[in-house]
């Protein structure tokens, strides 16, 4: 299973601001596979998919190892535009979201970093400020669409499952259907 929501610009506008969250890499001893290692390509091609399709005017995401690198990463290969919002300041995200996971994050996180409009919104670490990061996201992608004269899509890169009420994934996309911001899935598995 790849995409499984397609949505279609309209060439009558530019292409949307996509505003993305999802999955980061599983760990190491991860009991349940929601993005092992091995689909890290796949995934990749997926996002890349989706940003040929849509032909974005910018990407608003966070920098975590995953689904967020891999989206700023293509963004990066494509010449869009991306707006990265950081929860705490870069080097505590990069110990806490970026290098405790297998694969060479660390390289992608420091050009994106370097790369992209990042903006570091100062909340507290954990569940608190990893949600409040999503509504910032989406608050963020909107504003943008809107001195745009443009649309946003939200992209959700994970396992299409919620993993229980503390899936930060999962409240992400909650947050954007009660936005009413049309949706794609890329699944990670």
């Amino acid at each position: 299973m790849g995409i499984i929501t397609q949505l279609n610009a309209d060439k009558t506008t530019r292409g949307p601001v996509i505003v993305e969250a999802g999955r980061r890499v599983d760990a190491v001893d991860a009991t349940a596979a929601r993005f092992p290692s091995q689909s890290v390509v796949t995934v990749r091609k997926r996002i890349r998919q989706v940003l040929t399709e849509q032909q974005p005017v910018a990407t608003v995401s966070s920098a975590a190892c995953g689904a967020d690198l891999l989206l700023l990463d293509v963004a990066m290969e494509l010449g869009v535009t991306s707006h990265v919002l950081l929860p705490t300041e870069p080097d505590n995200f990069r110990v806490s979201s970026v290098a405790n996971r297998p694969g060479n994050w660390n390289e992608i996180y420091s050009k994106a970093l370097r790369k992209s409009s990042v903006e570091v919104l100062n909340l507290p670490e954990g569940q608190a400020g990893y949600l409040e990061t999503n509504l910032t996201l989406l608050d963020h992608a909107q504003s943008l669409a809107n001195q745009e004269h443009t649309t946003v899509y939200a992209l959700i890169v994970w396992n299409l499952e919620s993993r229980g009420p503390d899936d930060v994934t999962a409240h992400f996309l909650e947050q954007a259907e009660l936005r009413k911001i049309p949706v794609v899935e890329v699944s990670t598995l």
